[in-house]
């Protein structure tokens, strides 16, 4: 849906390329959002297990708090879902062989990619356990967080240069959270006509600007 020969777009797919069976992106108003939401369809593919990236749009000013609160949303429900993978394991609850695979998970939770490794190997055998143990039932309802999600705040120069600056220079300082920021620098406002934005190199004139919009 991105305009032909558009910049933004071939960062974005390189984004869903490397992460996207466990991207959860937080997107700023702007183009990216316009192509990436346009209603009735969706850019994003899914693999064999029809995993791909999954997308939020909240408001132009606040896209870096917002996906701070993914984040930390994430993080601490992952917390607590491996308290109680670790409770069950000590009790015995699960055989032996998916007690190992769920402790190797633990030590590995925090890698990405190591986290997605050991969900593929335990949910098949989760779901033939717990069919006659109602006691990993709580875990199977909760198996999308054994994958170490990649959490990102995507948006344009306008967003984060100017209107979201305050939200973004905190989320990037002072959190601790494991998240990352895409900014989409075209040097203007892209998505309400091409007005100078703080990315704008100075002297520069732009067409829907020149004249005084």
């Amino acid at each position: 849906g991105a305009c032909g020969g558009c910049g933004e777009a071939p960062y974005i797919k390189l984004v869903s390329q490397l992460f996207g069976d466990r991207a959860i992106t937080a997107c700023a108003s702007g183009c990216n959002v316009a192509y990436s939401f346009a209603l009735g369809s969706n850019p994003y593919c899914t693999n064999s297990e029809g995993r791909g990236p999954a997308s939020a749009h909240s408001l132009f000013e606040d896209t870096a708090e917002f996906g701070f609160g993914i984040a930390r949303t994430r993080r601490i429900r992952r917390e607590h879902f491996a308290e109680d993978v670790s409770k069950l394991v000590a009790a015995g609850t699960p055989s032996s062989e998916l007690a190992a695979l769920l402790s190797r998970w633990a030590e590995n939770r925090m890698d990405g990619a190591m986290s997605e490794v050991a969900r593929k190997g335990i949910v098949p055998m989760l779901d033939t356990e717990r069919q006659k143990n109602p006691q990993l039932e709580g875990i199977w309802r909760n198996r999308e967080l054994f994958t170490k999600a990649s959490v990102w705040c995507i948006g344009g120069d306008g967003w984060a240069n100017d209107i979201d600056y305050g939200g973004l220079d905190h989320v990037l300082m002072n959190t601790g959270e494991d998240i990352k920021v895409l900014v989409l620098d075209t040097e203007v406002y892209s998505n309400t006509g091409g007005q100078k934005s703080k990315g704008t190199p100075m002297g520069s004139v732009h067409k829907f600007e020149a004249s005084g919009k």
